[in-house]
């Protein structure tokens, strides 16, 4: 996805994207990971935990312990999302 980076995890179930460009980018009151993330949810029914909970402001923490398809889904709505930030 345009404005996103990923280093690929190795080997625990999380990634941890950063969207540090999408959220400078925001023009809708998104201003760091923990509004990102409200956002998200509100609005992709995406729960992740923001970065800052791990000191990594600016990403997000997501997992991807479920099935192709609903990763696929849920990176669908995602970049949907963002889009309209």
């Amino acid at each position: 996805m345009p404005g996103i980076r990923l280093v690929p995890p190795e080997g625990a179930f999380y990634a941890f994207p950063d969207v540090s460009e999408r959220i400078r980018a925001a023009r809708n009151g998104v201003t760091d990971s923990a509004s990102l993330s409200d956002f998200l949810i509100d609005e992709a029914r995406i729960v992740c935990v923001p970065g800052s909970a791990f000191g990594m402001e600016g990403h997000l923490r997501l997992s991807y312990a479920i099935g192709d398809k609903d990763i696929e889904e849920g990176l669908n709505r995602l970049e949907a999302a963002l889009d309209r930030m």
